[in-house]
């Protein structure tokens, strides 16, 4: 539950820093958040299904079968990470399009979306490993990793978009970050 709000923070942040750029920045935001969602579901989805078969092995006290589980997950988010922002960026214009944005959200909804797919792979490793720690019992430790970003996020919006004048880019920069 904690996670699922720290990244709904993430947004939240962007959201409210872009808006202070133009209402269409601000909607930008909105159209490449499906772009986020799949991002955490990818992650997610190697995280939980790595992560439980991972605790059941460290339960039965077989550590080096659980090592090469997780070591296959945090494979498997790259090489997936790396194909989404592949398949994202080779047709970036159209996606943004078919997302549903309108001519004035369009060259917004560009640069933000172009910075989130290129760090796709990290952000989909991210949250699979948050994933794993959680299921080795180390909630705080996840939370911890998640808050500190989501935190960082909220004090790099400001300087990236408006101090270094990156605008919309900057948001979409300190998300990854």
């Amino acid at each position: 539950t904690i996670s699922k709000l720290i990244t709904s923070i993430y947004n939240m942040a962007d959201t409210y820093f872009v808006s202070q750029i133009s209402t269409s920045a601000s909607g930008a935001v909105g159209i490449v958040y499906s772009i986020m969602g799949v991002i955490q579901a990818i992650g997610f989805m190697v995280g939980v299904g790595a992560g439980s078969i991972t605790s059941r092995l460290l339960g039965q006290d077989r550590r080096e079968e659980a090592g090469r589980y997780a070591s296959s997950a945090v494979f498997a988010a790259l090489v997936l990470g790396i194909g989404f922002s592949a398949l994202g960026l080779a047709d970036l214009k159209n996606l943004i399009w078919r997302l549903g944005s309108t001519p004035t959200i369009y060259p917004h909804a560009v640069d933000y979306a172009f910075f989130i797919l290129l760090g796709a792979p990290v952000m989909i490793l991210s949250f699979t490993l948050n994933n794993l720690l959680r299921w080795q019992g180390k909630a705080k430790l996840s939370v911890v990793g998640l808050t500190t970003g989501g935190v960082l996020n909220m004090v790099l919006d400001p300087i990236f978009i408006f101090q270094m004048e990156l605008g919309i880019s900057g948001a979409a920069l300190a998300t990854l970050l």
